[in-house]
């Protein structure tokens, strides 16, 4: 890290103090002099002090994104360093979003032609932190697409009432008409996620292309402009996440329910009837990007929804069930790209970037899942996917707050220049 940094407001400190000095010594009258002198002794300390305090709040604004995005060693220290003591509550954010104006005000940017006949719909899942919620909110808004938030039901009404005054200014933005008491790796997550398609089906104001489900904790790691090129290229390919591993079948062999001392899920012991349609359950990710004909599908389809029943007392379905839909290709789920042996192809889940245990993270791992520091934004923004989980706004905030400023900077500059279209059509086209 560099040493100690000389702002010009020290250096202007430094300068008084000596004129200061030099005109004391100029008076001759003892008295005068020493009674000057107290009142010179106080002004310095009171100015000093503010000058301290102003360097310390200035202090964030020093750190520059840019040279962190392309790996400044000494920058990169300097910035994990950095504290945020600025962080805004639930109920700023409510009071914030009271003037409409001035808060929508930060969600312009501008939408070529080409995204604005390309909408796109947005699911985010969500349940603390409206500070970090409205932070990805700004990123990936555009008047244009469509935002279903759904607020567990378990959440603080601090954060629903934050959610509700957001949703009141954007009018493309809207709180799920069901809310579920989401239990982490049981049914109420994945069913929180169907409520908000059925919602964005229904919605008849935009007719979008794709759907995107989210938490809070992405970030997008392309504009939306580069978004839209990317799925553009896919033309109805969802990009899901879909294996077999029967590492996994312990999680769809017994019937599991929510304990409701401790609300965690819990095995009965019980074993499960066989899936229906004689399928093969997958596993992947509950996140993706979904054509809207995937979605229909998954809402909609008969045999969907006897699947969708079916998982309800499995553990973590949201793991399964969108990766059920594409392992079974006589299902004849649409938007799934098959290899010549009939399994997806992996390839193209170019959805979520994650970095696992023990892959190289210059954050912190929790839940082997990489919290990303500053030092990682170098590697994140070369590369090929649309977002990357996690951050948490209160560790080394300098990473979240930098991958904002770049992805403004890519975004209100119209910025593709580095976007490689010939990457994402050689993973349909192959």
């Amino acid at each position: 890290m560099d040493g100690p940094r000389t702002t010009e407001s020290e250096k202007f400190t430094q300068v008084s103090a000596q004129n200061y000095i030099r005109n004391l010594l100029n008076i001759r009258n003892r008295k005068l002099r020493k009674a000057i002198k107290g009142v010179v002794l106080s002004s310095l300390i009171f100015f000093m002090m503010f000058i301290l305090i102003s360097n310390q709040s200035d202090s964030r604004k020093s750190v520059d994104c840019f040279q962190i995005i392309e790996g400044n060693a000494s920058e990169i220290s300097f910035a994990a360093e950095r504290g945020n003591d600025n962080f805004a509550t639930d109920n700023d954010i409510r009071k914030r979003a009271q003037n409409c104006t001035i808060f929508s005000g930060k969600y312009h940017f501008p939408a070529s032609q080409e995204e604005r006949d390309f909408p796109i719909a947005f699911s985010l899942l969500v349940h603390k932190d409206a500070v970090q919620i409205e932070t990805l909110l700004r990123a990936i808004y555009r008047p244009h697409n469509v935002y279903c938030i759904h607020v567990d039901k378990r959440s603080t009404s601090a954060l629903l009432d934050a959610v509700k005054s957001i949703a009141n200014c954007l009018r493309n933005v809207f709180i799920a008409t069901k809310l579920e008491d989401v239990i982490y790796e049981g049914y109420s997550r994945l069913q929180a996620d169907i409520n908000c398609m059925t919602d964005l089906l229904s919605y008849t104001d935009v007719n979008w292309k794709y759907l995107i489900n989210l938490p809070a904790q992405e970030f997008p790691l392309k504009t939306n402009n580069e978004i839209v090129k990317i799925l553009k290229i896919f033309n109805g390919t969802s990009s899901i996440e879909s294996t077999y591993d029967g590492r996994f079948e312990y999680r769809v062999n017994e019937s599991y329910i929510v304990n409701p001392k401790t609300l965690k899920v819990e095995s009965t012991g019980r074993r499960k009837d066989p899936p229906p349609h004689n399928i093969i359950v997958g596993k992947g990710s509950a996140y993706g990007a979904f054509s809207r004909k995937f979605v229909d599908f998954a809402v909609n389809d008969i045999k969907a929804r006897e699947i969708l029943k079916w998982t309800e007392d499995t553990f973590s379905p949201d793991e399964t069930f969108w990766a059920t839909l594409a392992i079974n290709k006589q299902l004849g789920t649409p938007g799934i790209k098959y290899t010549a042996s009939g399994v997806p192809d992996r390839r193209v889940w170019i959805t979520t970037s994650v970095t696992w245990n023990p892959e190289p993270c210059r954050g912190k791992y929790v839940r082997d899942i990489c919290v990303f520091g500053v030092g990682d934004l170098h590697s994140l923004v070369l590369k090929k996917e649309l977002f990357a989980n996690k951050f948490y706004y209160d560790y080394q905030p300098y990473a979240l707050i930098c991958m904002e400023k770049w992805i403004q900077h890519k975004s209100l500059n119209g910025l593709t220049s580095d976007l490689d279209l010939k990457y994402y059509r050689d993973l349909i086209n192959s």
